[in-house]
């Protein structure tokens, strides 16, 4: 989903200048903070729902994954793989 900014880009001269707008088409919104992020601050997380023991990935923003707010996210039906 194209996205009209990375609010990690913004926050970062040198990441804005070396990606500048070639990640946004493959952006998307994180689902912890609902800022938007390009493709290159975009990172894997990996659950399994506490019912049908599934194991599922999506994508959040470098900045939540690194702060592991990734993990508060539904943590009543997901068991957090990494």
């Amino acid at each position: 989903m194209p996205v009209p900014f990375c609010h990690m880009c913004d926050s970062r001269p040198v990441d804005k200048q070396r990606y500048g707008n070639t990640g946004l088409a493959e952006g998307d919104y994180c689902p912890v903070c609902n800022r938007p992020f390009c493709k290159f601050h975009g990172g894997k997380v990996r659950w399994r729902w506490r019912d049908t023991r599934a194991v599922e990935t999506g994508y959040v923003c470098m900045e939540c994954k690194n702060a592991y707010r990734h993990r508060q996210w539904d943590p009543v039906h997901r068991d957090w793989i990494n």
